[in-house]
């Protein structure tokens, strides 16, 4: 799945790390909302104190208290990231990998990203992973993204369990094994990544367990994942899963709804099958359906744009 890009203010808002002696996760703190906790805050920075720090430069960038200034955020949290405070390596990192406020800097991420992942932060180790799978400051390399992947995937990053799984699945960069992409698949699915439902749902559609196959292709559906709703519609097809052309007519209705065309030629050829008064429920259902997942809703009106 392509990164996606996110302003610095939100990754410092949600952003966790794992600290080099202790692993415990850390917590860029978000800018104190009351006058006397920012005052506390600018002092401590004034000491260089790299959590403040941190904290401060989030302050700068959202523009609470003061005038926003992306290049004074910069420096406190390189100033911060120099004394090895990971969540600001973790933030420097990623600034410089997506170039906000400043050019991308692909040599640049690479180090700071680095540096947090070594310590152990699942995020800069997902990133690192992203940097060697697309070849940004580094030659691609499968090999280390599935390394990288492992190390965030075993701190329940579902991307990383999701690309650690389709390494595993193809064999790139470590030895295909699909037992164990398949672990990492229901990992990442339980955690609601669409990509990962997806994946178990054909596993379970290819092993003939037609239940859960079912059930995590409507989670997949759910999160906006429109090839989930074409390969529902044709399982309802399938007389070892229980045809049941109704059901299908839906999905390919709901699909066609997404824009795929091949769910709309499927249900163009299931139409004269079913009866006017069962698409009229199914149209009613799928208008339904798309009004109560919002997720997917939202997918819609970008494939619309």
């Amino acid at each position: 799945m392509p990164k996606k890009l996110f302003l610095v203010c939100a990754t410092m808002a949600c952003s966790l790390a794992a600290s080099g002696s202790s692993r415990q996760e850390q917590r860029a703190a978000p800018c104190p909302q009351d006058a006397a906790g920012f005052a506390h805050i600018q002092q401590r920075a004034r000491a260089k104190d790299p959590a403040a720090e941190t904290t401060l430069a989030f302050c700068y960038d959202l523009g609470r208290h003061v005038q926003p200034d992306g290049r004074k955020s910069i420096r406190l949290l390189t100033e911060a990231a120099e004394q090895g405070y990971v969540p600001a390596q973790y933030q420097i990192g990623r600034i410089y990998l997506y170039g906000r406020g400043i050019p991308a800097d692909y040599q640049k991420a690479l180090l700071w990203e680095k540096k947090a992942a070594e310590q152990g932060d699942s995020r800069a180790q997902r990133d690192l992973a992203f940097m060697y799978e697309r070849g940004f400051g580094v030659k691609p390399d499968p090999a280390q993204a599935a390394a990288w992947n492992r190390k965030a995937a075993a701190q329940g990053v579902a991307d990383a369990q999701l690309h650690l799984a389709q390494a595993l699945d193809h064999g790139a960069g470590v030895s295909k094994d699909p037992a164990e992409a398949r672990q990492w698949y229901a990992k990442a699915a339980q955690q609601k990544q669409p990509a990962a439902q997806l994946q178990l749902a054909r596993v379970y559609a290819r092993n003939r367990d037609c239940g859960a196959a079912v059930h995590w292709y409507k989670k997949a559906a759910e999160g906006g994942e429109t090839q989930a709703m074409l390969e529902l519609g044709k399982l309802y097809l399938e007389k070892t899963c229980g045809e049941d052309r109704a059901q299908a007519f839906l999905w390919f209705t709901i699909g066609s709804r997404f824009g795929l065309q091949e769910c709309k030629t499927e249900a163009s050829k299931l139409a004269p099958m079913i009866s006017p008064e069962q698409k009229t429920r199914d149209q009613v259902a799928a208008e339904q359906w798309i009004k109560k997942h919002s997720g997917a809703r939202k997918e819609e009106e970008e494939e619309q744009r």
